[in-house]
């Protein structure tokens, strides 16, 4: 019980100094300054993507094959190389370098702490709690990213310096509780020898095994997916949208603090929603109510499109460790992170294709356009992959799975 509360604090720790990223609310503001377009900060966005879209799946196998301890360390370097090539770059190459480390670091984060708590909770037989543990974590999180996002608007006014710098030292107090983790006992992926890629495509092969036996995942991965997309767009350009509003750095700052502190409350009170309604319940309403805040966020008066953000941004820190704690059910401990970076792949080569686009949009017809066109697409995309769903499941022939996956690449354009 000791090791398990050292564990579970360490990784309160851990997430509290990796998730101070001072220039979250502000990134946008900053590329701007320093002689970047909207459609180069859309390219830029979408290296990221590119990077764990490559990596994503080779580094969640790095954690369920060597260890989730390993894959935390490794990433909590890149994040040290972002805020590093950030504060020294000037042009659009150096700054690609510095997306490039965020999305690495992305994809060996992804997946790994989860894993990590839920490993550590098998090991006492109190996987009940993990909702609760996960919300947790997720409000910290959230309110690290609150405080780094109110500070940065101030550190900003005196220097860009600061924003990164800070950023850098943050993350290497980040590594001292990585250290003091004790890797949980798990179940490991039998070795079937030959070369190390051999394994690797069998760590592969299991993850789509998951998607393929268990359809009742299906749906909420794929509107997860979807929605997740959809927010990374909205809250990154919606920096630059608040500024043409009228609004300061420093308001802004103060409504992506304020979005985050309501965050930490959604996710502490997921464990008692969770108890109280059944997830298909929760999943279709929370759809019904994403599609009402997305509409008034588009054509709502000024005031009115600030807190329909917030309802928006809730929807989804209230939803994500509920949809987690279900999936984490159906897991076995050798195969939880390679199973996350499917689905961090899938997010992140729907962004990295609709990031950029959206850019341009914006460039030529405006904000609201682009955000309605955004809502068009997103209704389109759930809707299509959901008559799939239906058609595949009628048939109830064995590559279900993958069936869904080719109609949600389908959707992305990866076709």
């Amino acid at each position: 019980m000791f090791k398990t509360k050292r564990n579970i604090y360490m990784l309160y720790f851990y997430i509290f100094f990796a998730q101070l990223f001072f220039d979250r609310a502000l990134w946008v503001i900053y590329l701007g300054d320093r002689g970047m377009t909207f459609g180069q900060i859309g390219l830029l966005e979408a290296f990221l993507h590119l990077a764990i879209v490559l990596f994503e799946v080779p580094t969640g196998m790095i954690a369920d094959l060597y260890g989730r301890k390993v894959s935390l360390v490794i990433g909590n370097v890149f994040s040290i190389l972002y805020g590093l090539f950030m504060m020294i770059s000037g042009t659009f190459s150096m700054f690609t370098l510095a997306f490039l480390s965020m999305g690495m670091m992305v994809t060996f984060h992804s997946g790994a702490e989860q894993a990590f708590a839920y490993d550590t909770l098998k090991n006492e037989n109190r996987e009940k709690d993990y909702t609760k543990v996960i919300g947790s974590m997720t409000a910290l999180a959230l309110l690290s990213l609150s405080l780094a996002k109110f500070l940065g608007g101030f550190m900003a006014d005196i220097s860009w310096g600061w924003v990164y710098g800070t950023t850098i030292f943050t993350h290497v107090l980040a590594l001292i509780p990585l250290f003091l983790l004790k890797e949980p006992e798990r179940e490991k992926t039998e070795d079937i020898g030959g070369r190390w890629y051999n394994q690797w495509v069998h760590q592969f092969k299991l993850g789509l095994v998951v998607w393929r036996e268990n359809s009742v995942i299906h749906r909420p991965v794929v509107l997860f997916i979807l929605a997740s997309a959809v927010m990374v767009i909205i809250v990154f350009y919606g920096q630059e949208y608040f500024i043409q509003l009228g609004y300061s750095s420093v308001v802004v700052g103060a409504v992506f603090t304020v979005e985050g502190l309501l965050g930490v409350v959604m996710a502490k009170i997921a464990y008692r929603v969770e108890k109280r309604f059944k997830f298909f319940n929760i999943l279709y309403y929370g759809l019904g109510l994403f599609l009402l805040f997305f509409i008034l966020f588009i054509f709502a008066m000024d005031w009115a499109i600030l807190l329909s953000f917030l309802f928006l941004a809730q929807l989804l820190s209230l939803f994500e460790p509920i949809f987690s704690s279900f999936v984490q059910d159906l897991l076995k401990s050798n195969v939880r992170s390679t199973f996350f970076s499917l689905i961090g792949l899938m997010e992140s080569f729907i962004i990295m294709i609709s990031f950029p686009v959206f850019g341009f949009t914006v460039e030529r017809t405006g904000f609201t356009s682009g955000f309605a066109g955004l809502l068009v697409i997103f209704v389109m995309a759930y809707s299509l992959s959901f008559k799939n769903l239906e058609r595949v499941d009628a048939k109830s022939f064995p590559l279900k799975g993958e069936a869904l996956f080719s109609s949600l690449c389908f959707t992305a354009g990866f076709r």
